[in-house]
This record gives C-alpha cells, sequence and structure tokens, in this order.
C-alpha cells in the first residue's frame, strides 16, 4: 500500500511541476491533502506544523542568516582575500590557493555556498586572470572552491538537515568540520600540482608593514566563527545564543570596520535576512508535513524491511544513495533534495547502523556536486554572470575539482570516522 501511495504521490508532483508550480508549494500541498485523505483534521495538521516550529534550533536560523547577510554585504571577502595572500601568495599557484584559503575562511562566516561564489567570483577571478591564469581554471577553482559555504560549518543544509531528522545541529556542524578541510587541501595540492600549466607565477614576498596591516585588517572578520563556535563548542552557550551573538559582532564588525555606514542600508540587510529566514520557514512546514506523510504511508518501515532483509551493508546502502543523489542533483536544487530525500531516509539510517551526522555529510557532498552539475548547478550559473562568460566555459573548468569532490564523497562514505570522530570527541551522546 505504501508503495502505491507514494507512486499516486509522486505522479501528481510531477504533473504539477511539469505546470510550473514551486517545488515547495507542490510538495506542501500533496503532503497536506493526502494526509487529509488518509483522515487527519485540518486542526490535527495544523497543531503538526505548530509543534515542528516551536524548536529552539528554528529559533536560531534567523540570526546566523542576518550574521550572513551582513558579512556578505561588507568588505570580509577582501580582507580575508587579502590576508591570505600575506601568507601563501609567495607559493607556486599562490594567488589560487589565497582564494581557496579565504573562501574556506569566507564560508565559516557565511553557511551559503551560492553567496560564497558570489563574493569570492567577483574578487578572486578577474584578479585570477588578471595575473595571467587561464579563465576556466579560474573560475572553476572558484565555483568549486565556494561550495565549501556548505560544508564548514555553520551551514546552512545542515541546519535543515537536523531539523527535518530532528538530530543534533551541533553535532551536525562538528561533522563538516574534517571532510571541509579534506577538500581544501583536496583543491590546494591540485593547485600546487597544476601551477605551471595553468598560468599565474608566485606573488612577491608581501612586506613586513603589509603582512601585519591585512592581517589586522582581516582580525575582526575571524572574530564571527570565534564566537560562533568558540562559544558553542566551549559549553558558553547554546546554539540559539550562539547565533544571536555571531549575529552581534557581525553587526558591529560591519558597521565599524567594512560595512557601509547608512541606516538603510543596514536596514536592508535585515530585510534580507528575514526574507531569507521566511523562506526556511517554509520549507521546515513543508518538510514536517512531507515526513508526516512519508511515515503514516509506511514508506520508511517497508524501506528499512526491505534493507535489512536484502544483507546489504550501510556503506552498500550509502553508495546506492550516493548515485541516487548525483541524478537528483542534475535537476534539482539543494534544498528541494533535502526536502525530498531525508524525510525517507532519516528513519531508515538509524535502524541499519548508519550515523546521522555521517548520513548528512554524505548529504551535504551529494549537494555540493549539485551545485557543479547541469543543467541546474547554480554556482556555474553564478561564476557565468559574475565573468561574463559562458557556462560551458565555467563548467569544463570545475570538471577537475568535480572528480576531487567524487574522490571525497567515496572517502567520506567509505571511511565514516571522518565525519564522525570529531562529535563523538566534542559532543559524545549521553
Amino acid at each position: 500500500m505504501a508503495a502505491e501511495i507514494l507512486l499516486l504521490g509522486g505522479a501528481l508532483v510531477v504533473v504539477l511541476l511539469a505546470l510550473g508550480a514551486p517545488i515547495f508549494l507542490v510538495l506542501t500541498a500533496t503532503a497536506a491533502g493526502f494526509l487529509l485523505a488518509d483522515g487527519k483534521s485540518v486542526a490535527g495538521i495544523a497543531q503538526h506544523v505548530l509543534d515542528h516550529l516551536n524548536s529552539p534550533a528554528l529559533v536560531s536560523v534567523p540570526f546566523f542568516l542576518l550574521a550572513a547577510v551582513l558579512m556578505r554585504g561588507g568588505g570580509v571577502a577582501k580582507a580575508l582575500f587579502d590576508a591570505a595572500i600575506t601568507w601563501i601568495g609567495w607559493l607556486p599557484g599562490g594567488l589560487a590557493l589565497a582564494g581557496i584559503a579565504a573562501t574556506a575562511l569566507f564560508a565559516a562566516i557565511n553557511g551559503s555556498s551560492v553567496a560564497t561564489a558570489l563574493a569570492m567570483g567577483s574578487l578572486l577571478v578577474p584578479m585570477m586572470i588578471e595575473k595571467g591564469y587561464k579563465p576556466g581554471f579560474a573560475m572553476g577553482l572558484t565555483a568549486a572552491a565556494a561550495t565549501l559555504g556548505i560544508l564548514i560549518p555553520p551551514s546552512l543544509p545542515m541546519i535543515l538537515i537536523g531539523l527535518i531528522a530532528e538530530v543534533s545541529i551541533p553535532r551536525l556542524f562538528l561533522a563538516g568540520v574534517i571532510p571541509g578541510l579534506l577538500q581544501a587541501l583536496l583543491f590546494a595540492g591540485y593547485v600546487l600540482l597544476m601551477a605551471r600549466r595553468v598560468g599565474g607565477a608566485p606573488m612577491p614576498l608581501a612586506s613586513r608593514e603589509v603582512f601585519v596591516r591585512s592581517n589586522l585588517r582581516a582580525l575582526p572578520a575571524l572574530l564571527i566563527p570565534l564566537v560562533i563556535l568558540g562559544g558553542l563548542y566551549g559549553g558558553f552557550v547554546t546554539l540559539t545564543e550562539a547565533a544571536v551573538l555571531g549575529a552581534v559582532v557581525s553587526l558591529i564588525v560591519v558597521v565599524l570596520f567594512f560595512g557601509p555606514r547608512r541606516p538603510r542600508q543596514i536596514g536592508g540587510f535585515f530585510v534580507e535576512a528575514i526574507d531569507r529566514t521566511a523562506v526556511v520557514v517554509v520549507i521546515v512546514i513543508g518538510a514536517s508535513l512531507l515526513s508526516a506523510w512519508i511515515i503514516r504511508s509506511g514508506l520508511p518501515q517497508d524501506l528499512a524491511r526491505l534493507v535489512l532483509e536484502s544483507g546489504l551493508q550501510p556503506w552498500q546502502f550509502l553508495l546506492i544513495l550516493n548515485l541516487l543523489l548525483l541524478v537528483m542533483g542534475m535537476f534539482l536544487e539543494g534544498v528541494a533534495i533535502i526536502l525530498i530525500v531525508v524525510p525517507v531516509v532519516a528513519p531508515v539510517i538509524r535502524q541499519i547502523g548508519i550515523e546521522p551526522e555521517h548520513y548528512a555529510v554524505v548529504m551535504v557532498i551529494n549537494i555540493e556536486l549539485a551545485l557543479l552539475s547541469p543543467p541546474i548547478g547554480l554556482n556555474l550559473f553564478v561564476m557565468s554572470n559574475v565573468t561574463g562568460r559562458p557556462v560551458s566555459e565555467v563548467l569544463r573548468g570545475t570538471l577537475p575539482f568535480f572528480g576531487l569532490m567524487l574522490g571525497l564523497l567515496l572517502l567520506v562514505t567509505f571511511v565514516p570516522s571522518l565525519s564522525t570522530w570529531l562529535p563523538s570527541v566534542m559532543m559524545p551522546r549521553p
């Protein structure tokens, strides 16, 4: 019966999407309709939604988003980039290496891949081309490095996965740290290996005066992840309190050191953060209804029984999931993938012995790959818009980095400790 219900629901979703309806509205309306048809009252559905919105973790979302918007609106990206150049710009491929380092740091502040691509692309790509790097390489590197924005904490997809699957968001943040650093190191190793082939001579060694000035200017920006992550994992604040502190420090840093000082511009940042928060709330509402419908259909239980009876090992299940997610990533945006897949898979992984943190990192790396996968890959279009070059040229430039990310995905799939070790050490379960 579960399969028939899901098939009917899937057919309805496909028809509505073909008519041009927004995917989140389609999934929410379909789930609500099937719940009503299954005997759940309107009041019961409303109460279910309110119960899921009454979450301390959800309260943190607007403050994380406000901090991200404030940081993106100031000159934070350039300050981080200038500081990174003084440290590693003198190495072969130094400008590209500095771009990777600055992007990783900006990701730890911003939490959004597309915003990171926009900020770093408009800054890094023109400079790399001017210094002699091949345009395809410059665009591919920046588009791929920007995906770190959703793997290195704080990460909006990790927050959404935590809210939908009802698992600890701080533990999910920790799970992304080691894979995120590995991704940055893989990119850096490739740059060092290919430095002579892609053009671009090492940058001159920075003078002591430039070194000190650049790093002092970047220092306020580094306070943001220090306040958020240091306070959270030091046990001084809760997740919500860390988000509030991050937003407050971001506002102070932007006003005093980086960003625009006119109240109208600061007000615009708040409006944007409210707008993005509304989107997240709509997603959570849709996810809660979709999850309730899927659980009532019995699909997760049937899937778990099928997996257990088939004798699939956890890594085999994850490989199948990876193939599914890679295909979905060609046609769907990352949040839609989370909304569709997590309610089905989250109950299953607990029964077959996969840690939620491991599964979440596998999901996020797949979403990173989706950002670089045609025809929907958002980072490809962002980079094309920033540079004015065709998407096909950006795509060719991303291929080596896409291959490295596939290698990272397989490594994380087969070595769970890469994503589970740090959470188990810093936040052991009781």
